[in-house]
């Protein structure tokens, strides 16, 4: 009986997540790890929305037409993780990195878009955190190599 509990406990929980269920607040989305204070340093979507968000309408490649995007912006998040010098690296929960110069950080941008539209969004509209450039905003944020640093189902950062 507590064996099939589990399971089904279990089992919803899967589904919730593959259904689109936004994350919870205080659960953790992101890791930054590497050159940060004290080694590691974990945020909720609490501790995200806690940091100055920045706020933009942009159209990527991957959505149709133009969206909202507000997060904090990566050079915030990575000052609060007490983060010093070194190149960053995106992993997303696919396993899929990419290393990005710490010279493409920008006051505003990119962002941790956590909200698209002001509402959270989930891992099946390529959440909950999105790294995200202000594409239309500049030609420059229109380069492949930006497409490529815009990972989605972000989940952790290795700074250095």
């Amino acid at each position: 009986m507590i064996r099939r509990n589990f399971i089904k406990i279990a089992g919803a929980a899967s589904a919730a997540a593959l259904l689109g269920v936004p994350a919870r607040a205080d659960e953790v989305l992101l890791t930054i790890t590497g050159n940060v204070t004290d080694g590691a340093r974990a945020f909720t979507d609490a501790d995200l929305l806690a940091l100055p968000q920045i706020s933009f309408e942009t159209s990527t490649i991957w959505t149709d037409g133009v969206l909202r995007f507000s997060g904090p912006s990566v050079a915030s998040v990575l000052e609060a993780a007490g983060a010093g010098p070194g190149d960053i690296t995106f992993a997303a929960v696919n396993d899929y990195v990419v290393s990005m110069p710490r010279n493409v950080v920008e006051a505003g941008a990119p962002i941790i878009a956590n909200r698209i539209g002001g509402e959270p969004f989930s891992r099946r509209d390529k959440g909950p955190l999105w790294i995200v450039f202000p594409y239309d905003s500049d030609a420059r944020f229109r380069a492949e190599s930006l497409y490529a640093y815009s990972v989605w189902q972000l989940v952790g950062l290795t700074v250095g």
